[in-house]
């Protein structure tokens, strides 16, 4: 039961750090401070001495202010409030030694525990350093109570020595294992992505070769043979359309991977503008229309009249790259039918959406659609794309996350998918005509399924 409360604890008060060292740093922070406010209020009912309650309680207040600290964005900041724990820590277990029992009380507990969250947990500078540390500042404090044992304020009777140890222990075994626990779960299952993500890369990188050889052979083998002079102007045509064909795979190809490279790299920057949507919209049109006149195919652009004159503030090429990769996804799936985009008004923002009558997603691929690497069924007997290596998704989610959006795909087999990626008023800034309160964002989902 204590397992299970200290991970709902964990999960509400803690947010998932891209960097493991912050997050464990996060934990030990917050385990220090509640141990700091047991160890206070357990003191003043057991009856020690008033410089260990005071103590222990403007310790259990320090590490607030430290909390808020590293949770600033700033490296410094960070830096600061990590050296400051530990050296507040060092002080405040040496305080509790002198005036708490000395080697009587749970201070070599403590001690222990310590050095035991630092090489598990591994936070920077290094738990080496700081384990030897801790190791030497316990011999010395042994010595110093060996060799002058006038300086440490012990018990006053065995009743308090023994409740005292029972706080602790208590304390060791209702919230340090179970936050241990909750974290070696988190470590194991980002080992198994992190394998998961690795065995993903290298068959992506198995077939690399093979993706950017195929359309340059094309290219390079019918450039060739548009210098025969032999061949027709219905032959030269032809050659010349493959070329551009592959051509266009190849460069999407590699702006898939320059794409990915920089999201990874957090080389991507938001240049918000505002910007009429009608026109982002006609723009995307006008960008797809060619392609989906070449198929059996109605393309159409979807926007209320609301919205003709409507203004967003955003990044319009990381939004236009969102529809971008969503169309020509939805172009390729749909053999026949219909690909309409567009926009709705919802409660608290907007949504975009592209739907397509394709082949549809079945459910239990629908859980991977947004991971690297991972390619989708693309005609009606379920066979995967042969194109691309299934990038556009997963950087159509990263970007909707920079921008502060949410994506979501609502699909059936053999009826078609709908992607929507919305935005609240609060990450996307809307300027136009207001709608009643009342709407509700799953219906408008719903609407634009049955169209």
């Amino acid at each position: 039961m204590s397992t299970s409360y200290v991970h709902k604890l964990m999960k509400k008060v803690l947010s998932r750090q891209s960097n493991p060292n912050n997050h464990f740093f996060d934990i030990i922070i917050i385990l220090t401070f509640f141990f700091g406010l047991v160890n206070t209020i357990s003191n003043y009912i057991i009856g020690l001495h008033t410089f260990a309650n005071i103590w222990s309680a403007a310790i259990t207040l320090f590490m607030i202010f430290i909390f808020f600290l590293v949770r600033q964005e700033k490296k410094l900041l960070k830096n600061i409030a990590l050296y400051l724990y530990f050296i507040s820590v060092l002080i405040s277990i040496n305080a509790l030694w002198l005036y708490n029992g000395g080697s009587q009380s749970p201070s070599p507990l403590i001690f222990i525990s310590l050095m035991a969250l630092i090489v598990y947990l591994n936070p920077k500078p290094g738990a080496t350093i700081i384990s030897f540390i801790v190791g030497t500042n316990i011999i010395v404090l042994l010595i110093i109570e060996w060799q002058f044992p006038n300086l440490v304020v012990f018990y006053k009777n065995e009743q308090q020595r023994i409740m005292d140890h029972l706080v602790a222990t208590f304390y060791l075994f209702a919230a340090v294992i179970p936050a241990l626990a909750y974290e070696r779960k988190l470590i194991i299952k980002e080992k198994e992505q992190a394998e998961d993500e690795n065995k993903q890369k290298s068959a992506y990188l198995a077939n690399m070769s093979h993706e950017i050889r195929t359309p340059m052979n094309a290219i390079v083998g019918f450039s060739e043979l548009l210098q025969d002079q032999g061949i027709n102007q219905k032959e030269q045509n032809e050659y010349i359309y493959i070329i551009r064909q592959n051509s266009e795979l190849l460069l999407n190809l590699i702006n898939n991977i320059l794409d990915l490279s920089k999201l990874e790299a957090n080389l991507v920057t938001i240049r918000k503008s505002t910007f009429c949507i009608n026109s982002l919209l006609s723009q995307i049109y006008n960008a797809h229309i060619n392609q989906a006149q070449k198929t059996d195919i109605h393309f159409e652009k979807d926007i209320p009249y609301e919205f003709r004159n409507a203004m967003i503030e955003t990044d319009r090429t990381l939004l236009f790259q969102v529809f971008s990769n969503l169309i020509i996804n939805a172009l390729k799936a749909t053999q026949k039918g219909v690909v309409r985009f567009g926009v709705r008004r919802k409660k608290d923002g907007l949504l975009f959406f592209v739907f397509d009558t394709g082949p549809g997603i079945p459910f239990d691929q629908q859980k991977k659609i947004f991971e690297r690497f991972s390619q989708l069924p693309s005609n009606h007997n379920g066979k995967v794309n042969s194109e691309g290596v299934g990038l556009g998704l997963s950087i159509c989610k990263e970007i909707i996350d920079l921008l502060g959006g949410e994506i979501k795909l609502h699909s059936e087999v053999n009826v078609g998918s709908t992607f929507i990626f919305s935005f609240s008023t609060n990450t996307l800034k809307y300027h136009g005509h207001q709608i009643q309160e009342n709407e509700n964002f799953e219906t408008r989902n719903a609407e634009i399924l049955r169209q």
